[in-house]
């Protein structure tokens, strides 16, 4: 798995023991607070965004023979150890899809593993959404919980596969102990041709009106996941980065285009 960084404000390269950026001087984020993973067929990058403290978003990235597995959570901000909760979601979640493929079983895991965390309070059992693709080159399999989402984006069509399980802002469905019975969302598209696959959470999607908006900002990129995933990041930092961010993007057929250039 790679890891590099970039400035989360210009795109600059900025070496991982620098404090600033030497092109815009934006200070640069440690440890969860903004990481980049590119493994050639797909990438994924989370930033803390601009407002919040610390990042409370998580992702797992896999390449495991001609599939691409990936799982982004989103913590929620008004539950305790929301950054632990979307870690340990992904992690778990990651570790079955690696084994077996199945997104069931990588969802129950992943409730499992939030489920599980110490409740510090009684009012807030830490939490956090869920949401996976497994990406083969014939089909994309989404399971999901909350309102981090996923999008496949085609040459001509831009189509939203997940729909948010909320009203308004307010969850309506997530991981935690206080949860309850947790039933997935899992569903399969069959695309007709080749595209990218988007997974997000919401520090993203709410700056965007729709999935073609969301096409428009990456078709540009689409040949490259790492550049495209980055790019928009760097759009949500713009608009504000009032939340964290987070981006997978994995184009199917998988592709092994990489971009040097931020």
């Amino acid at each position: 798995m790679g890891v590099t960084m970039t400035c989360a404000r210009c795109g600059s390269a900025v070496a991982p023991s620098d404090n600033f950026c030497e092109q815009c001087g934006l200070g640069q984020p440690t440890g969860r607070d903004h990481v980049e993973i590119d493994l050639g067929p797909a990438a994924g990058v989370s930033d803390r965004g601009l407002v919040h403290h610390r990042n409370e978003d998580a992702v797992a990235l896999q390449v495991k023979d001609n599939t691409v597995l990936a799982v982004v959570s989103d913590g929620v901000s008004t539950s305790d150890l929301a950054d632990e909760a979307s870690l340990a979601a992904v992690d778990a979640a990651i570790e079955v899809l690696m084994a077996a493929g199945s997104t069931e079983k990588a969802v129950a895991a992943a409730a499992a593993a939030v489920a599980e965390l110490p409740i510090r309070y009684d009012d807030s059992a830490p939490s956090c959404t869920y949401v996976s693709a497994v990406i083969t080159p014939t089909e994309v399999t989404v399971g999901w919980v909350g309102d981090s989402r996923a999008y496949w984006i085609g040459a001509t069509e831009a189509l939203l596969l997940t729909v948010d399980d909320a009203r308004g802002h307010a969850l309506t469905a997530w991981l935690g102990a206080d949860a309850g019975a947790v039933v997935p969302h899992i569903t399969t598209y069959f695309p007709a041709g080749p595209g990218v696959v988007v997974l997000c959470s919401d520090g993203l999607w709410n700056y965007l009106g729709s999935a073609d908006e969301l096409a428009d900002r990456l078709r540009p990129f689409a040949a490259a996941p790492n550049r495209a995933a980055a790019e928009l990041v760097r759009f949500a930092i713009g608009m504000g980065g009032h939340d964290n961010i987070t981006v997978v993007v994995a184009p199917l057929p998988p592709t092994s285009t990489r971009s040097d250039r931020p």
